[in-house]
């Protein structure tokens, strides 16, 4: 996330270097998952040579593994309305004009698929991660802590990780500082390209438990490899109609202890904030939150109380500011306090959004309640 009125001055060469990426790689799909009725050709190719002309879209460099194109080139489109390639299924998360899909709080911006829309970078630094270019303000991610080598894995996710404690992540940014597309071939995973595992049948949720199965949206390799990742429970159609029904749903710790050493949640696995504070766990030391018995920092996989103010919460679940549960088995409709956790996703995006921080309402602007909505939503007696 990027900070800084001046920052803004980037706008423009960040939208440049985004479309300039898509024109070159086109929109070619790329599937999350094979199907028999998809060719291997979609995605692949042998010699990278037909004719004599080169077979990756766009004419571009040879891509890894034979593939065709690269992430952003298969989960981009070239209007605002397509969420998902009619070809083969994969989600987009960048169009490259204003995503008239998804959820909104009522304002008319809409966040695109469930982890929003990178078209929101192009209008605003301060609104995404800054993937694909270097950041005028920040040279390291908000809360970095002293993760791999005392470090963050990925002080910066346009710059390729090059500590030396993590092999598998050497070279990696952008897309796949996150997102891990494939299995380890030494042997961690069974899975070698996490693409060809299936992920459910169409229109039903799925849990995703294991690293054969490819971990939650392919969200692994923090440490050990690839035997650590995420778990979760996929909306097949990615929250593009979030309901109290159809939603993602993510895993918690509740052990407060998880959190008192430096990698404790990165190490222990299967979490969402444990993946997130890789790189922003300065934000989520619960040792070190509390001043005199007040919060300095908002709590993170932290029980949402069952008392006071928190009594009035709606128990009926509301993607849009989800929250966390320390076990998975089934999609759920109701929120418990008490028992259910608040998490990084219950405020944030994970790529980008129409508001500062990639939060999901509108923060900063004071006219409205609006600007409160998403506090109000636990908070309800301020």
């Amino acid at each position: 996330m990027a900070r800084g009125t001046k920052r803004i001055a980037v706008k423009g060469l960040i939208c440049g270097v985004l479309f300039l990426f898509l024109a070159v790689a086109g929109t070619a799909p790329c599937l999350a998952k094979v199907s028999t009725e998809i060719k291997c050709s979609v995605c692949h190719t042998m010699h990278n040579s037909q004719a004599g002309e080169s077979m990756v879209v766009g004419g571009g460099d040879e891509q890894p593994n034979l593939l065709r194109n690269t992430c952003l080139g298969c989960h981009s489109a070239t209007d605002g309305s397509t969420w998902k390639d009619s070809a083969t299924g994969a989600p987009i998360v960048y169009n490259t004009s204003a995503p008239s899909y998804g959820a909104t709080i009522g304002d008319g911006k809409r966040f695109g698929l469930a982890a929003g829309n990178f078209y929101w970078v192009t209008q605003d630094c301060e609104q995404g991660h800054d993937i694909f270019t270097a950041d005028t303000y920040l040279t390291e991610a908000p809360g970095n802590n002293r993760g791999c080598d005392n470090d963050s894995c990925h002080k910066n996710l346009h710059e390729p990780y090059t500590g030396s404690s993590d092999s598998h992540l050497v070279g990696r940014s952008g897309c796949q500082g996150c997102h891990m597309v494939s299995g380890d071939a030494d042997g961690a995973s069974s899975v070698t390209s996490w693409h060809h595992a299936n992920d459910g049948t169409s229109g039903t949720a799925y849990i995703v438990d294991t690293a054969e199965q490819g971990w939650y949206r392919f969200l692994s390799g923090h440490h050990s490899a690839y035997t650590k990742g995420v778990s979760g429970i996929e909306d097949p159609d990615w929250e593009h109609s979030p309901t109290s029904t159809v939603h993602n749903e993510y895993l918690a710790s509740h052990t407060l202890d998880a959190y008192d050493s430096k990698k404790g949640m990165i190490k222990q696995g299967k979490v969402m904030t444990g993946f997130c504070s890789g790189c922003h766990g300065e934000f989520h030391w619960q040792s070190s939150s509390l001043i005199g018995g007040a919060w300095y920092r908002h709590p993170s996989d932290y029980f949402i109380p069952n008392e006071d103010e928190y009594a009035g919460m709606s128990t009926t679940y509301n993607p849009l500011v989800p929250v966390a549960r320390w076990t998975l088995s089934a999609v759920s409709p109701t929120v418990a306090p008490g028992t259910d956790l608040v998490m990084c996703l219950s405020c944030h995006r994970a790529h980008a959004g129409p508001y500062n921080d990639m939060l999901r309402w509108d923060y900063q602007n004071a006219d409205d309640l609006t600007s409160a909505w998403g506090c109000l939503q636990c908070h309800t007696e301020k």
